[in-house]
Parts: C-alpha cells; structure tokens; sequence
C-alpha cells in the first residue's frame, strides 16, 4: 500500500512541477504626446510611471537622504545605471509608422523625477522623417513580459497645431515567454 500511495504522490508531484506561467514583476502606466512642426509629427514624447513595489525599491538609492525630489546626481545615476540599457531593446516602445515598425528606436532628453511616491521617467524619441499624413501606432511593450506597460490615457498634442486623431487600440503581440498577448496602445492617424 505504501508503494501504491508513494507512487500517487509522485505523480501528483510531477502534475503541478510544471514550469510557472511566466508574469510580470514590474508595471508601469505609459502616456504618449506628440510633438508636431511645420510638417507634420516630428517626434513622440514617452512617459513611464512605475508602481509603487518598483518605485519604493529603486528611489532611495538615487535619493539623497532626507529629498523628496530627485537631484541632477540622481537622474543621472538613473540615466547610467537603467535607462542608458534600454536602446537595443528599442525602449521598451514600439511606434510604427504606415505600418512599419521602427526597428531602431532613439531617445533623448531623458529626465526623472519622484511624483507623490512613484519612480517616472520621460524621454522623447524623434521620427526618422516628419510625418504629414499616414498613420502612426504607439504602445509601451517588453517582450519578456517583465515589465507590463498600461495604456495611461490619450495623447496630448505640443507644438504647431495639426490635424491628428488617435484613439485607444488592442495590438497582438508576441512575447518570449508566454506567447501572444493583448496590448493596449494608440492609433493615430495624422493629416
């Protein structure tokens, strides 16, 4: 009998030894803006605002003690430490112009700041060429589906003023873990 209920729990043991579903460790709300000029869309402004696990475990290091805002030291230290990585995984932002993805994303005028307790960042990717009329799709995506980026709301419009609409879109996306998934982004169609 001894063999037969040891022999059930083994199986039962190799049942739930599957591999964990992969899931998200960090999530972060991004918002998009879009920066026009004389012709048309010039380039996204991308902001991340991490949740409150991710922020508390990664403020006091880039805090001095007793700030409440980070100093130049600590968007910098941000700047070399995390975000200055993230270029070859195309920030974490795919933008696709007519349908093609940018394969190669950059970023500029990175910042960081502490907002009511939350870690945010805000950087701006510029287009390869301004985009006068054609569509442009925007959402915040990391194929390991370590990061989980949520949609924050529409986006706001800066610069000379041009005929665009956007409005909230599911995209499917593949990630390396788990598969295919839904991500909430922006379709945007200028001109």
């Amino acid at each position: 009998m001894g063999g037969f209920i040891g022999g059930l729990c083994a199986l039962a043991l190799i049942a739930v030894a599957r591999p964990a579903a992969a899931h998200p460790h960090v999530f972060a709300e991004v918002s998009f803006g879009l920066q026009f000029a004389d012709k048309g869309l010039e380039a996204i402004d991308v902001t991340w605002r991490f949740d409150e696990m991710y922020s508390q475990a990664m403020l006091p290091d880039y805090l001095k003690k007793g700030e409440k805002q980070l100093s130049a030291a600590g968007v910098q230290g941000l700047y070399n430490d995390v975000f200055r990585f993230l270029g070859d995984y195309r920030y974490y932002t795919d933008v696709t112009v007519g349908g093609n993805l940018m394969k190669k994303v950059n970023a500029g005028g990175f910042t960081a700041r502490s907002e009511r307790g939350a870690l945010v960042f805000h950087f701006m990717i510029p287009l390869d060429q301004p985009v006068a009329s054609g569509t442009v799709d925007l959402l915040g995506f990391d194929p390991d589906y370590f990061i989980e980026y949520t949609l924050a709301g529409a986006a706001k419009a800066h610069g000379k003023p041009f005929r665009h609409q956007c409005k909230t879109q599911r995209f499917q996306r593949e990630t390396d873990i788990t598969g295919p998934i839904g991500v909430a982004g922006l379709s945007c169609v200028i001109g």
